[in-house]
């Protein structure tokens, strides 16, 4: 029953896009504050405004390329789209950096993540509530 709500999630699809997205997204992000603009990893580690900033800007770069798309670079690669869960229609820009900023705080007490393998409609609570959903391309 577990592993039948996950594969309705699109639980290994998600998890392979969201890693393809840090590493094609968050990396490079990363790289360019912590050597070009700090200058080095202690200064990064130091400052929290720049974590801060890079969590925000790569909200920002996948909330463009959601609404340009309806997909980011991994959900592209596994075959995903993100739309609208009434009209299946796109999703705007501020409704997928609510998504994302949702999606910080669930993913922050894990137990927001497992709790709809165990709920009957089956939605984790960042789509459920941007009211947004998964489909398959």
């Amino acid at each position: 029953m577990l592993a039948q709500n996950f594969k309705a999630l699109h639980g290994f699809e998600r998890i392979k896009a969201f890693i393809t997205d840090l590493f094609m997204l968050y990396t490079p992000l990363l790289y360019v504050v912590t050597y070009v603009i700090l200058g080095s990893a202690q200064a990064f580690r130091q400052n929290q405004m720049a974590v801060f900033a890079c969590v925000a800007g790569f909200g920002l770069l996948s909330s463009v390329f959601l609404c340009v798309g309806g997909q980011t670079p991994g959900l592209r690669y596994v075959g995903l789209k993100l739309v609208c869960a009434k009209s299946r229609d796109k999703v705007g820009f501020f409704r997928a950096l609510l998504r994302f900023f949702v999606w910080l705080l669930v993913a922050s007490t894990l137990i927001g993540l497992l709790l709809p393998l165990m709920r009957p409609n089956m939605r984790l609570w960042h789509d459920a509530l941007c009211n947004t959903a998964m489909q398959k391309v």
